[in-house]
């Protein structure tokens, strides 16, 4: 089946046929993660499970945890009194 680029603002876009989209279970909203591939094509997966916070908070350890980054003296309105 064929299908046409159309832009969509600064991008490009294509619309998926029904016949396509039912075949893959595709609905408006779905995520999917695009590559191309070293000939040029493009596909296209359904992404894995995103992390919940939770659970990317659980991989925070001393390794990988950075401390406090100086931005200078205070400058107009940046200080909150509560």
């Amino acid at each position: 089946m064929r299908a046409r680029m159309s832009r969509w603002g600064n991008s490009l876009a294509v619309r998926i046929p029904k016949p396509i989209a039912e075949a893959a279970r595709l609905k408006a909203g779905d995520a999917l993660e695009i590559q191309v591939t070293t000939e040029g094509s493009v596909q296209f997966h359904r992404p894995g499970n995103f992390p919940t916070l939770a659970q990317l908070v659980s991989q925070i350890d001393p390794e990988n945890r950075y401390g406090e980054i100086p931005a200078g003296p205070e400058v107009g309105k940046e200080t909150v009194e509560w």
